[in-house]
């Protein structure tokens, strides 16, 4: 940078040089200053003391309502507590300044105020502050408020915001304030207005030189902060809350939320309208049932009953029945003509074989024919009986040889096996053997499946739990726990709480038969005791429980001697073990001894074996019995485990002689059946050789005669063929007769019956019943959908005799019919209402609208009207589509808010850089050193993973996938949204940078070496802090003013109220030296203990006073004329 010499040092070469001082400070009513006041400011530093509440903070909220926007509070120094909107009703504001508020009080209309002016009347307030460069140019600010006696708001106040070019007296708007400050009357007093703020600031600033590049809000925010002076305990939260306003990435996310949520609501309405028409479209299908339902209404109506014989439905009837009927009767007459020509052909028929079997027959009588035919007869007779025969024998074989393993060929050895079956069928004892048998091996395989049974569920409940209990009694105290309202796990028993130790497990079994029955003993905290009793009192269980009230919590410090059995066992940690260690020390103490004869050495003894010695008593016996110690059951589930396997193999067993008795058994049962069936039959019912030989010798009969003469066999065939010929043909003749005389009769009846409904449907047409074509369609599908067989009109029936009886049929049931119809409609009406009315309710309650009824039949055009709006826009089939350009475009803001997230923490650094230039040519505690500040990245780990997730993000929106993908990186996104929204717990974490960078100081020296790091400003003394706080907020006031560059700021003055106060005089003139060698001027407020730590280092003093009527005035007490106040 090029620098040239001026009157002020070395500046940059395309700077003026110019500096603003404030002049001085004009109030006209303004908090405790009634009137008109002026205070004159020192080019340098100047003091305001006074008392708490004298009107220091007054002065420097003057300054503060003149410059600042209307978010910069009040009295920020003394009042970092308050709550509430900056300037508001409970925070000092323009309103309670103009009227000069004292206090509130209470009365019996409410809260009432009470003011130095302004009560009941109408009042004014001003400020103007006049500036001056060195050249002598001078530039004021003023603003000023009309405040009518009703003003309860801001908004009821008329406000002024001018400048002058030049030197302005406050006085000079007394006229104007008469007028109500109207903009020609202030016109008029030599100020330029101003409409808003932001021209008045605008001005403010350009004139001023406030802010680098034009941006005068921040520099002027810095001031408001430096003003306020809140403590800080640490450099990186002074600089960030002293220097670093609110980054862009706080903008940056809000608008990516802010988009996001506007392309998502657009989503919504694509769904919504989606749903609206899912919801919807089945109207049409309701409303087209019902219109169908109601017209066959109609029809039904009008065709009328089959009962009626001139209604349009009799009609139908008439005309369907009168077409089957001549249909019927052609055919009857056909049908008749034909069967009278056939009996007359079978008649003569008949005739002629009778007169050919005559001569047959006297023909083969003549030539020996009748023992021919009495040989015939006989075979015909032993063939049967053969057959007969053979059936048993085949049987009888079957039966001997499955089951006897036996067979018969003579009439002797079948008398033998019926012999030995009548014997085995006497013998009731092998019976009963059998039965017993089956019974015994049936009674040991139930037996055994139960133990089985029995085991595995103990194998089950000990895999799920850790002690030795028996089952019944955990099943006790769970039912009596649950009553109690406690838990298995509040009632422990003894054995769940100790456990044998390792090197003394052969000495289990003792330890279970010592402890006895304490061992099952069940624990209760004693503090539950009476409401436990009272719980349980009504609990039913099949196993008794003893308990035992007991003490809790106390001390696990009971020494054990390792030679007794307390001393051998472990114990599981609970509430209970102190006094469970002190018990069995106290009532089983057993020494255990490996012999008997040690018994008698000890007051009480235990050997291996079980038994025990107290004195002159003891116990022994009860070996055998499961084991119930310990909080592990290693050993039981082993126990457990060859149970199992020995009770398999035993139902295995038990399961094979089941088997083989029940096999027993049916053999026996088999061989019993055998015997019956043998017993039953004589040898003449099974002899197939003596039938067999008696049809040889017929056989052989019938080969002698037809031996002689050859043509009794054929004479004898031909008589057996003609009487079997006339057999059949006088059966058909009788049939043949009998069919013709049924068809004449059929053919009469049923042309009288067409001869009366000709004459019902004439009488129908006369008395003017039409039937029209939607009648007659109903009619047809109604009736005709009852009997698919029904003809229709015009067809012919390849029955017409059956069709006509259907058609009878479907008639006679025609009422029923019809009023199943009329049923079916009505309940299609009903259906389709309600499913209407359903429809329309669930719609108007997921989407309100007052507009919308719910009746099926007013609201529907309603609804058809929405329905074809929605399928018109076509809002709903845009979703799939609309969805991918929302992601598509919020990938994009999230790209962008990444990409500022490392914008803003480079900008942050850069921001120090010009801040430390400033630092590096200013002597920091002594000449040879200086103050640096240095930033840090930390990034925790959950910022880290936010920006990878952004990250990736990106990549992946970046890709083509399908609907269900799309759906699933949509919902990715609007978590990720969520993370940054204003109201989510992560959104400072994530969005504020500031948070992604720790600062620091450090004192280093002329080559830049370090020497102290500063980094928490409580560590230091006050005068210390307050030194830091001047280099590190004034080098940073120089940058944000923008003349970084420069010898000096352009705009000099700076407040500070409440500031310097925890500094003595060295360190207090090293802070304000730091402040002035920046090249600011002071105007400082303090309170009056503090004005001799300050006076030495300002060059203009006032003193604030109050008087007993809450005015407050200045009073100069060095570096002006007497009359400056």
């Amino acid at each position: 940078m090029t620098m040239v010499d001026s009157l002020f040092g070395l500046i940059p070469a395309a700077s003026t040089g110019q500096q603003w001082v404030a002049l001085d400070l004009q109030l006209v009513n303004w908090g405790g200053y009634d009137g008109y006041h002026r205070v004159r400011l020192a080019s340098t530093a100047t003091l305001l003391s006074g008392g708490s509440g004298s009107g220091k903070s007054t002065l420097m909220d003057a300054y503060i309502a003149l410059l600042m926007p209307h978010t910069t509070p009040f009295n920020g120094a003394s009042n970092g507590g308050v709550v509430g909107r900056p300037r508001g009703k409970d925070q000092r504001n323009i309103l309670s300044y103009a009227r000069g508020k004292l206090d509130e009080s209470r009365t019996e209309e409410g809260t009432r105020e009470r003011v130095l002016r302004g009560d009941g009347k109408d009042t004014w307030s001003a400020i103007a502050m006049t500036w001056a460069d060195q050249s002598g140019t001078r530039f004021t600010a003023v603003r000023a408020w009309y405040v009518p006696s009703a003003a309860r708001t801001l908004e009821d106040v008329g406000a002024v915001r001018a400048t002058c070019d030049g030197p302005f007296d406050l006085r000079d708007l007394e006229a104007a304030a008469g007028q109500r400050l109207v903009r020609t009357a202030v016109g008029a007093a030599g100020l330029t207005c101003f409409d808003t703020d932001r021209e008045f600031t605008s001005r403010l600033h350009s004139t001023l030189g406030i802010g680098a590049a034009g941006d005068g809000a921040k520099a002027v925010a810095l001031l408001g902060r430096i003003q306020a002076g809140q403590q800080i305990t640490t450099v990186d939260a002074l600089y960030k809350a002293m220097v670093l306003e609110e980054p862009d990435t706080f903008a940056t996310a809000d608008a990516v939320v802010e988009q996001f949520d506007k392309l998502s609501g657009t989503r919504e309405q694509m769904i919504t309208a989606r749903q609206q028409v899912k919801a919807l479209e089945p109207i049409r299908e309701h409303r087209a049932a019902i219109e169908e339902a109601a017209a066959r209404l109609r029809v039904v109506d009008a065709v009328g009953g089959f009962d009626d014989g001139t209604s349009p439905a009799a009609v139908w009837r008439h005309e369907r029945r009168l077409g089957l009927l001549r249909e019927v009767e052609a055919d009857l007459q056909g049908r008749h003509r034909e069967a009278q020509r056939l009996a007359a052909e079978t008649s003569a028929r008949v005739t002629a074989a009778r007169a050919e079997l005559d001569g047959v027959k006297e023909t083969l009588w003549a030539s020996g024919g009748d023992r021919l035919a009495t040989a015939q007869r006989e075979l015909r007779g032993v063939a049967a009986r053969l057959e007969e025969v053979t059936r048993a024998r085949a049987r009888l074989d079957e039966v001997l040889t499955s089951t006897l393993g036996a067979s018969v060929a003579s009439l002797d050895e079948f008398t033998d096996l019926v012999a030995r079956a009548r014997h085995a069928l006497a013998d009731t004892d092998a019976k009963a053997n059998a039965r017993q048998a089956l019974f015994d091996a049936m009674s040991e395989r139930k037996e055994a499946a139960a133990d089985l049974a029995v085991l595995r569920r103990d194998h089950g409940d000990a895999r799920h739990r850790h002690d030795n209990v028996p089952g019944d009694l955990h099943a006790t105290r769970a039912a009596v726990a649950e009553a109690a309202g406690l838990t298995p796990e509040d009632l422990p028993f003894v054995a769940e709480l100790v456990e044998v130790r390792t090197e003394h497990e052969p000495w289990r079994e003792a330890f279970n038969l010592a402890l006895g029955g304490f061992a099952t003993l069940m624990l209760i905290d004693v503090a539950h005791l009476q409401s436990f009793r009272r719980a349980i009192d009504q609990v039913r269980t099949g196993r008794r429980l003893r308990f035992e009230g007991v003490p809790t919590g106390l001390r696990d410090d009971v020494g054990l001697d390792g030679r007794t059995m307390p001393g051998r066992l472990d114990y599981r940690q609970s509430p209970f073990t102190g006094w469970l260690k002190g018990e069995l020390a106290s009532r089983f103490a057993y020494v255990c001894v490996d012999t008997p004869g040690e018994l008698a050495q000890h007051e009480k003894a235990l050997t291996r074996g079980g038994q025990v010695s107290e004195g002159r008593r003891g116990a022994h016996g009860g070996q055998g019995k499961p084991n119930v110690l310990g909080f592990t059951n290693t050993r039981r589930l082993a126990d457990l485990e060859r149970q199992l396997e020995r009770a398999e193999e035993r139902l295995a067993a038990a399961t094979a002689r089941v088997d083989e008795a029940e096999a027993a058994w049916d053999r026996h049962d088999s061989t019993l059946r055998a015997y019956t069936a043998v017993v039953e039959l004589t040898w003449d019912q099974v002899d197939v050789e003596g039938v067999t030989a008696e049809q040889a010798r017929w056989e052989r009969v019938v080969g002698e005669v037809t031996s002689g003469n050859p043509d009794v066999v054929q004479l004898q065939r031909r008589a057996s063929e003609l009487e079997v010929l006339i057999q059949d043909l006088t059966e058909q003749l009788g049939r043949t007769k009998g069919t013709a005389t049924s068809l004449g009769e059929q053919w009469s009846t049923t042309t009288d019956a067409v001869d009366a409904a000709q004459g019902a449907l004439d009488t129908a047409q006369d008395a003017g019943t039409q039937l029209d074509a939607e009648q007659r369609a109903y009619l047809e599908r109604v009736l005709g959908g009852a009997e698919p067989d029904l003809p229709r009109a015009g067809e012919h029936a390849s029955d017409p005799a059956a069709a006509l009886a259907t058609f009878d049929a479907v008639v006679a049931r025609a009422a029923d019919l019809l009023r199943a119809d009329r049923q079916s409609a009505q309940q299609t009406v009903a259906g389709g209402r309600d499913a209407l009315r359903r429809t329309f309710e669930t719609f108007v309650e997921r989407w309100p609208d007052p507009n919308l009824g719910t009746d099926p039949d007013a609201s529907y055009g309603d609804f058809e009207r929405i329905l074809v709006e929605l399928e018109t826009q076509g809002l709903h089939e845009l979703e799939a589509e609309w969805r991918a350009s929302l992601l598509r475009l919020s990938g994009n803001d999230l790209a962008d808010l990444h990409t500022a997230l490392s914008r803003s923490v480079r900008e942050i650094k850069e921001r120090i850089r010009p801040v430390n230039d400033i630092l590096a040519d200013l002597p920091f505690a002594d000449d040879d050193h200086r103050l640096r500040i240095d930033a840090r990245d930390t990034q925790s780990t959950v910022v880290a993973r936010f920006r990878k997730e952004l990250r990736d993000l990106r990549e992946v929106l970046a890709t083509d996938a399908t609907d269900a993908e799309r759906e699933r990186r949509y919902h990715r996104m609007a978590k990720v949204i969520d993370r940054i929204r204003r109201t989510s717990p992560d959104f400072v974490d994530l969005v504020d940078v500031r948070r992604h960078v720790r600062l620091s100081a450090e004192k280093v020296d002329l080559e830049g070496q370090h020497v102290a790091l500063y980094d928490h400003i409580g560590e230091k003394s006050g005068g210390e802090s307050q030194e830091l706080v001047a280099f590190i907020v004034g080098a940073a006031l120089r940058y944000q003013l923008g003349d970084a560059g420069a010898a000096r700021p352009r705009y000099a003055p700076v407040f500070l109220d409440e500031a310097l106060i925890k500094a003595d005089a060295r360190f207090t003139g090293r802070a304000i030296g730091a402040w002035r060698g920046l090249g600011f001027q002071l105007i400082i407020g303090a309170p009056n203990d503090k004005f001799s730590a300050l006076e030495p280092h300002v060059d203009l003093k006032y003193v604030v006073l109050k008087d007993g009527a809450g005015r407050s005035r200045t009073k100069a007490v060095a570096g002006v004329a007497a009359d400056a106040s």
